[in-house]
């Protein structure tokens, strides 16, 4: 009887941090960063009194997850929103909406070229809402109905959410289940390719204007084609980036060439100019992962070194030089001088970056530390072990949507990954399936949780000036995300049953 109450209570202090946290993220009873903090204290305290792991484990488990927040994951999306912000600054983002606009006069081909593409680079290069707020606001200048506007940026925004953010939601699942990243990256595009192809006609159905199946369905093909590519031969960092632009090029192909259709608006070489810090991104990151020499010299010493955390038996290797977050910021410093910007442009854009950073510093070290801390002294295995228990071999259906339930908390598909990336791991292990096919699964099944978060949803009605209409959102999406995620548990359940990836 003793045993088993001290089981009970080991599940409890497991599942306790959970529960407060989605409550508190529900109910908005604090902000997200006070309720992952408390979520992380939780944990602390169950693995204190009840797991009675030793103050010194806790401690270098705490130091693990700092570092390995900072360096890559809070380095890289600072690069990334540092961009955003430059070519905001210098007015180049005008330039970019200039270019995306005059390509065509039909409305389902604007959608697809603002909503699909450009929201899914600005997911790639920069996240945070930037993806859903500025297309949602430029389809409406351009006369597409409010809900319209949200609702084709809602579903643009969830495919290119794995790799948001130059990949750092894979970097951080990398990070947080110690598995490889190029592997990771790889798997995630497979697993997104067959959902990736029905986007544009879910967007069809939202316009409610007719268009050629086959080229909607070639426009989806393009963009997995590419992004499945760019993740297994280059790494998570520019299949959101590489994606969109070879799928833009699709476009003008099919109306050019094909439907013989010839937009009156002429683009202008200062607005092209406007592209130039994306560019550098993709021509130094490509540089980098392609070089032998290159790729040897930044990963080696003096450029390189170990961390070894030996209590926990782990090392953590840091590359400042090679990692995403560098070449960003690097790519933005040139681009900011070809384009003209000022050292009060550079002073503004760092200390908007700072202020909108400073939350989700706090939000992923807290929720880092808290998935290091519930890996390492069995929390994760208890709860993987459970949730077998209850589904039994028809989990991996289920795996996606655990992944969704950790972005529609968060509103990120980086938290859900490292959150429930570890659970994932701990559930192939008992079920005897591929780890990194199931731990990729939380990542691909998180792109879902996007269409519901409520960050998004706020940032989808301030986008279309109907703050206090996130409920009616909510009631024109579900349906979406309910058959996405659908879709998305049925690959992941095939593929678990065929995959023979370790």
């Amino acid at each position: 009887m003793t045993e088993l109450y001290k089981e009970l209570l080991k599940l409890v202090s497991s599942v306790l941090p959970l529960l407060w946290l989605c409550f508190a993220l529900i109910s908005r009873v604090t902000k997200p960063y006070l309720a992952c903090i408390i979520s992380l204290l939780l944990t602390i305290l169950g693995a204190i009194f009840f797991w009675e792991t030793p103050i010194n484990i806790l401690c270098w488990n705490l130091l693990d997850g700092f570092i390995s927040s900072l360096y890559p994951i809070v380095w890289t999306i600072f690069s990334a929103l540092f961009t955003y912000r430059l070519i905001c600054e210098v007015g180049a983002i005008e330039g970019i909406k200039r270019t995306l606009s005059g390509l065509s006069e039909r409305k389902i081909i604007q959608a697809l070229i603002i909503a699909f593409c450009f929201g899914g680079l600005l997911e790639g290069i920069a996240g945070f809402g930037t993806s859903v707020i500025i297309p949602s606001a430029i389809l409406l200048s351009l006369g597409f109905s409010p809900y319209q506007s949200a609702i084709v940026s809602l579903l643009s925004n969830t495919v290119p959410v794995a790799y948001a953010a130059i990949g750092v939601p894979i970097i951080a699942l990398a990070r947080s289940t110690n598995l490889p990243l190029k592997n990771l990256s790889g798997i995630v595009g497979l697993q997104l390719f067959p959902i990736t192809l029905i986007i544009p006609l879910f967007i069809k159905r939202v316009m409610k204007e007719s268009a050629n199946i086959f080229f909607l369905l070639g426009t989806g093909a393009v963009f997995a084609i590419i992004q499945s590519l760019v993740s297994w031969y280059v790494g998570p960092e520019l299949p959101a980036v590489l994606a969109p632009f070879f799928t833009i090029g699709f476009l003008i192909f099919y109306l050019r060439l094909i439907e013989k259709e010839d937009s009156n608006k002429k683009i202008l070489r200062e607005d092209l100019k406007s592209w130039i810090p994306y560019g550098l991104i993709i021509i130094f990151i490509l540089i980098t992962r392609f070089s032998n020499s290159i790729n040897k010299a930044l990963t080696s010493y003096p450029f390189s070194f170990i961390l070894n955390l030996k209590p926990i038996d782990k090392s953590i290797r840091i590359d400042p030089l090679y990692t995403p977050g560098t070449i960003i910021i690097l790519s933005a410093v040139i681009g900011g001088l070809l384009l003209k910007a000022k050292s009060r442009d550079y002073k503004k854009a760092i200390s908007e970056t700072l202020l909108q950073i400073l939350p989700t510093l706090s939000i992923i070290t807290s929720m880092m530390a808290m998935a290091n801390i519930m890996s390492y002294i069995g929390m994760t295995k208890l709860l993987a072990i459970r949730l077998i228990q209850v589904f039994g071999s028809f989990y991996p259906f289920v795996s996606p949507f655990l992944g969704a339930v950790g972005t529609f908390l968060g509103g990120s598909d980086t938290t859900s990954n490292i959150l429930f990336g570890p659970l994932q791991v701990e559930a192939s292990k008992n079920l005897g399936v591929s780890t990194v096919w199931l731990a990729s699964a939380n990542a691909s099944g998180a792109t879902g949780g996007k269409l519901v978060s409520i960050q998004n949803l706020t940032l989808a009605a301030s986008g279309i000036n109907k703050k206090g209409e996130e409920g009616n959102l909510m009631r024109f999406i579900f349906p979406y995300t309910l058959l996405y995620l659908i879709v998305m548990g049925l690959t992941i359940y095939i593929g678990a049953k065929i995959s023979t990836y370790p």
